[in-house]
């Protein structure tokens, strides 16, 4: 923002000659100016706080736990992108209810319901299978029942608004990540995949396993494994950070937990053109059971950027709900602190879309999640930013890609003295009250009963290969769902 040199009484060139008729006329325009900027000087950012401003959207029908979410073109009778949110706990249940928010309209509607209810799943867009006639799919990976982990997968079609079902998971596994990128090479896989990463297996042990979809041949493959095994963390696809041999586009696993129930600062990044995995600066603060979303990166800084919702942080027997937002960039591989979350909550998802109908830009949607028990706080946060090429970007973009899954460092300490949290917190048996759906989640990982468990950018350079359906990773380009500039 260019720097405005304020001239005191009678400074300035000619300012003692100025006629009294053009002096009012400059005042007045002065006036008219200071109440144009004075909102977007508002939103100046101070040390290290990025541009952001949070506003208030309707409710969804069901209040959630332990969801998924993603964004991808509406279903017949809305227009541009919308964002789906489907499966998780609701009412003290597993659900399969499916809606989907329309930033066009401002409102939510009803979808054919998930097939399998289960919770603890992941939800990303990607191309659909080539089966489908149509670009682009919302996919429910893995998850958790009443009977135990679950190695379904489902993917949705916007245009039929109906489920159909695609193969399983090689390893069944919940409280996993998810996100599209370029298939590797030497796989038998192409063009677009969807890469499933770490989470639980029906074991109770946090798993390294790294498999890749590919919908163009209906097939799954085993991938190098995550260098640190670890379950509810959070994954998406970003720009490649700047490291030798990194190019294009690649998967990020950001914090998490480990076996022992402590929360993580790992950041492990792997690349679909190495096909290997290298591990980045750790997180500001430790966290697990947060939600991550890609969209332009705001506060001057360009590229795409990973935005990290909430979440918890715990060492042994301490937890902490968060309520921080916090933006990390792969192009100056730093990181920044947005306006915090409403209500600080853990088990939440998040997707990324064009803005409500009364503002422009990009949003970020967190949803669900639970706080003091389920939370209804429904709120998105409106970034800066700046229109990409028109050109379909790839990967989780603008409009691709929420976390799904569910930290913010620095986040509201609810915890009461001793170290555990309140907030209708059951002190005996270690497991929420307060609202919370008593189906065996324990914040400190599955648990078993009687021997079973209980259930509880910019598109990225050229990498010289034939990256056949990457554009279909987004189905709604800047160029027909982006708000105008201006």
């Amino acid at each position: 923002m260019r720097r405005i040199r304020r001239s005191g009484p009678g400074s300035g060139p000619g300012s003692a000659a100025a006629p009294a008729g053009p002096l009012r006329h400059r005042r007045r325009l002065a006036g008219l100016a200071g109440l144009v900027l004075a909102p977007l000087l508002a939103l100046v950012p101070t040390g290290a706080t990025a541009e952001g401003v949070w506003l208030t959207i309707p409710s969804p029908q069901t209040l959630r736990v332990g969801l998924a979410a993603a964004p991808a073109p509406c279903p017949p009778g809305l227009r541009q992108t919308c964002v789906y949110a489907f499966g998780g706990v609701g009412a003290g249940a597993l659900t399969r209810t499916h809606e989907a928010y329309s930033p066009a309209t401002n409102a939510w509607v009803t979808l054919a319901p998930l097939p399998t209810p289960r919770a603890g799943l992941a939800g990303k867009a990607a191309p659909c299978p080539e089966a489908v006639k149509k670009k682009t799919c919302v996919y429910a990976i893995g998850g958790f029942d009443r009977g135990g982990v679950v190695g379904a997968v489902e993917a949705y079609n916007p245009a039929a608004n109906a489920w159909f079902d695609i193969p399983d998971l090689p390893t069944p596994r919940r409280d996993l990540g998810a996100a599209p990128a370029p298939c590797p090479e030497g796989y038998g896989l192409r063009g677009a995949c969807l890469y499933t990463v770490g989470g639980w297996t029906s074991t109770d042990r946090a798993v390294n396993t790294v498999e890749a979809y590919s919908p163009a041949t209906n097939t799954w493959a085993k991938l190098p494994e995550l260098p640190t095994p670890r379950t509810r963390l959070a994954v998406a696809s970003a720009p490649c950070p700047e490291a030798p041999g990194l190019r294009g586009l690649c998967v990020y696993a950001l914090g998490g937990m480990d076996d022992a129930g402590t929360s993580l600062r790992t950041v492990e990044v792997y690349s679909p053109v190495t096909n290997a995995w290298i591990e980045l600066t750790s997180l500001p603060t430790a966290r697990d059971s947060f939600a991550v979303a890609p969209a332009p990166c705001s506060d001057g800084l360009r590229g795409r950027c990973l935005y990290l919702f909430g979440g918890s942080e715990r060492v042994g027997m301490t937890r902490r709900l968060l309520d921080t937002v916090q933006a990390y960039s792969p192009v100056a591989g730093t990181w920044s602190t947005l306006p915090p979350l409403r209500t600080a909550r853990s088990l939440l998802a998040v997707a990324s879309a064009a803005c409500p109908k009364t503002s422009q830009g990009i949003c970020l949607y967190p949803l669900g999640g639970i706080g003091a028990g389920a939370t209804g706080t429904t709120e998105t946060l409106a970034i800066k930013y700046e229109l990409p090429p028109a050109r379909p970007t790839l990967g989780e973009r603008p409009y691709g890609g929420g976390g799904g899954g569910g930290g913010g460092g620095g986040g509201r300490n609810d915890a009461a003295p001793g170290g555990r949290e309140q907030n209708g917190r059951n002190e005996q048996g270690g497991r929420e009250q307060g609202g919370r759906p008593d189906i065996g989640w324990n914040d400190n990982g599955p648990q078993r009963q009687g021997g079973e468990q209980n259930a509880r950018d910019e598109r990225p350079p050229d990498n010289g290969r034939a990256d056949t359906g990457l554009d279909d990773l987004d189905d709604f380009d800047t160029a027909r769902s982006a708000p105008p500039q201006g």
